[in-house]
């Protein structure tokens, strides 16, 4: 007799033992199944209560070969944990690095360009000085506005309150 080597999916497995516990295989089925049941390193509540109905246990073998599939699993989702640790590490260490020099010397995160030529340091630190003073005479002005406007409403609401 000639032995087939048909291996069944996790999900295949799960559906076989959940028509054995309805009760809806054949008597071949329940043997072809139990015989199954003690090759394959399968596991999952289904497969492991079916395993529990007919008495069986997974054999060495089988146990064997799905402990090696997990460990080699386990072995590199451990690589890849470290690698990624590893890459933030560095990833931090250099913005941290370039922190640390940007703050020693801040005159070197001033570079500007204008008409395609670059503009001298001190040029650039005077046209930044000057763009956020404007910024910020802008602000006071939009902040100036809107206590004039909420005087006004306050005004209006006094009125109203007054006459009623």
């Amino acid at each position: 007799m000639k032995e087939q080597d048909v291996k069944l999916t996790l999900q295949e497995t799960e559906q076989l033992c959940r028509l054995y516990m309805d009760c809806r295989l054949s008597v071949l089925e329940e043997t072809e199944l139990q015989y199954v049941l003690g090759k394959l390193p399968y596991s999952s509540p289904c497969i492991d209560e079916a395993r529990m109905l007919m008495g069986l246990t997974i054999s060495k073998k089988a146990l064997k070969s799905s402990k090696n599939k997990s460990i080699f699993w386990r072995s590199r989702a451990t690589i890849s944990i470290a690698a990624s640790i590893t890459i933030l590490l560095i990833a931090g260490i250099t913005l941290f690095h370039n922190q640390s020099i940007n703050e020693h010397n801040p005159s070197e995160m001033y570079i500007a360009y204008a008409d395609g030529h670059k503009v001298s340091q001190e040029q650039t630190i005077r046209q930044v000085e000057a763009d956020m003073k404007t910024a910020e005479d802008f602000l006071n002005h939009i902040e100036e506005l809107e206590s004039q406007e909420q005087r006004m409403v306050n005004n209006f609401i006094n009125q109203i309150s007054a006459e009623q």
